[in-house]
């Protein structure tokens, strides 16, 4: 009875991340703000989701695979988000893919194109 209720509170909160995800998705005007939402959250109600999983069905058998489970999206969606997120700011000219108009620090594009000012090699300090 007590790991039904947890396994209830782990879908409740697993459900509300999910949906947080998604309305992330929907909401942020950028690729890499979209990227954020969907692995952060994402990852985060699917690891519930599946705790609850491991919680309504208490055998060995479903807590390998549920802990298998966290363990791969833990470490698959950090890396593939990584991966999307470069193709998507390398290739946004290409494939029409901008960068929100609010952005105050784009690092990447410093080092990638230099200014006049920093490729001449002078430091603000000497």
């Amino acid at each position: 009875m007590i790991l039904q209720v947890i396994g209830v509170l782990f879908f409740t909160l697993g459900t509300f991340f999910v949906v947080v995800a998604s309305v992330g998705m929907v909401r942020f005007p950028d690729p890499l703000m979209r990227l954020h939402a969907s692995t952060k959250a994402g990852t985060l109600g699917a690891a519930f989701v599946a705790s609850g999983v491991m919680c309504f069905y208490p055998t060995l058998s479903i807590a390998a695979r549920g802990t298998a489970l966290i363990l791969f999206l833990l470490l698959t969606a950090p890396v593939a988000a990584h991966m999307i997120g470069r193709a998507s700011y390398y290739g946004g000219e290409e494939f029409n893919v901008h960068l929100w108009d609010g952005t105050v620090i784009d690092e990447m594009h410093d080092a990638l194109w230099p200014t006049d000012e920093s490729a001449s090699g002078s430091s603000p300090a000497g």
